[in-house]
């Protein structure tokens, strides 16, 4: 789906992700999409961690969600979640301008 909304994923989908491992990978945005939260996923979280405190998405304060059943339901929801994928990842672009 990344792939599609012209986007790189940079670290696993799916797996854990060590804090190193993600200040490593350098992102410019990140997607948090935690199972079973819902919309309650708070990106505030993201930009309290220590290590992640140089990397760009958590600089310039690109951090992103998407409702994880956006991600991984197939079917209408899918296609939802790649348009909420599409929306996130081309706000970057047009920020950036």
């Amino acid at each position: 789906m990344v792939k599609i909304c012209g986007g790189e994923m940079i670290v696993p989908a799916g797996g854990k992700v060590t804090d190193a491992q993600m200040a490593e990978a350098w992102p410019e945005v990140i997607v948090l999409a935690w199972a079973a939260t819902g919309g309650k996923s708070d990106p505030e979280q993201a930009y309290r961690v220590e290590a992640w405190k140089d990397v760009p998405a958590i600089r310039e304060r690109r951090v992103f969600v998407v409702r994880d059943e956006l991600l991984n339901t197939p079917g209408p929801p899918l296609m939802r979640g790649v348009l909420e994928l599409w929306k996130v990842l081309h706000r970057r672009k047009e920020i950036k301008r």
